[in-house]
């Protein structure tokens, strides 16, 4: 991803859509703030164009059909039709965030998209469509949807040799997870976001490293370690802090329903974790490795610190 004022231009226009969605209290302002999330991603996720277009097109179409439905939703509310205009905008940010029952397009599309066009889009381009989504969806329906994620992700995870496929099935438990966590506290889903966002930029750089000839097999190897153990949920890294956080805030039983999709997921973590990871770090440089994975596992744990002692 090498830097250019456009690129630069086109990623603020991103992170001011998002801000713009979230904090604004019009309904008009959460539409103009999602378009300009859009239309900055556009060309992020193919700037000089040496990637295919099939996903940046099936983007656009998927993003636009969400968008004309919460347009006509919110018109419909201001015409005071109140069940109509729910209806509406609920199936347009649902669409739009992916999530149950219009979550189907996420994974081909991640498949074929660049690294940092995937990390982006199951991490940033949901916060937008999620938080709206949890204001404007009773709470019954926001269980169905948690639980419906949570089963898709973990069981759908389980047979994919791809690993953007693969992320983005995973995407669907946390997914479950970070909606829980919004349901109670916005504090908690800030915190759980963050720490997914952090794994899967981890893993996904480390990824992007292994396709290098010139890096060496010790970086990616740690990096897409240490976000595969992040994302795993395994103790004692921020992925588990995080799920715990979120359990102790939640007082509602479909808790049990992301307990079951994190440990089924666990499946698909472990055989990607031993196949791709394991393998590349029985080198001769064995110190090197070590001291990586010492400090890595060092900095989980004083974040996980930071993070328990902030909520005392």
């Amino acid at each position: 991803f090498v830097v250019s004022p456009m690129k630069l231009v086109s990623l603020g226009v991103m992170l001011i859509g998002t801000i713009l969605s979230v904090s604004s209290e019009e309904l008009v302002g959460v539409w103009l703030g999602l378009e300009l999330n859009l239309y900055g991603f556009l060309v992020i996720m193919n700037p000089d164009g040496h990637y295919s277009p099939e996903p940046c097109v099936k983007y656009f179409v998927v993003q636009s059909t969400g968008s004309i439905l919460m347009l006509v939703g919110f018109v419909t509310l201001m015409e005071q039709h109140v069940v109509s205009g729910l209806v509406m905008s609920t199936a347009g940010s649902v669409l739009k965030s992916g999530v149950f029952p219009l979550h189907s397009w996420v994974p081909s599309i991640i498949k074929n998209s660049s690294w940092l066009a995937s990390g982006l889009m199951l991490t940033w381009q949901k916060v937008g469509p999620l938080v709206f989504l949890s204001m404007i969806l009773p709470s019954k329906g926001l269980w169905v949807v948690i639980v419906s994620m949570a089963g898709i992700g973990a069981v759908g995870g389980l047979n994919q040799n791809s690993v953007r496929v693969m992320s983005a099935y995973s995407s669907f438990v946390h997914t479950s997870w970070m909606l829980l966590g919004l349901t109670w506290s916005s504090v908690v889903f800030v915190g759980y976001f963050a720490v997914y966002s952090l794994s899967v930029g981890l893993f996904f750089y480390g990824c992007s490293l292994m396709n290098k000839m010139s890096m060496g097999s010790q970086l990616s190897s740690a990096a897409s370690g240490m976000g595969l153990l992040m994302l795993m949920g395994m103790p004692p890294f921020l992925g588990f802090l995080a799920k715990v956080l979120v359990f102790l805030m939640s007082g509602s039983p479909v808790i049990v329903a992301c307990i079951m999709g994190s440990i089924i997921s666990l499946k698909f973590y472990i055989d990607f974790f031993y196949s791709m990871v394991m393998k590349s770090l029985v080198d001769k440089n064995k110190v090197e490795v070590k001291a990586i994975w010492s400090l890595v596992i060092c900095m989980n744990i004083m974040g996980g610190a930071l993070i328990l002692v902030s909520f005392i």
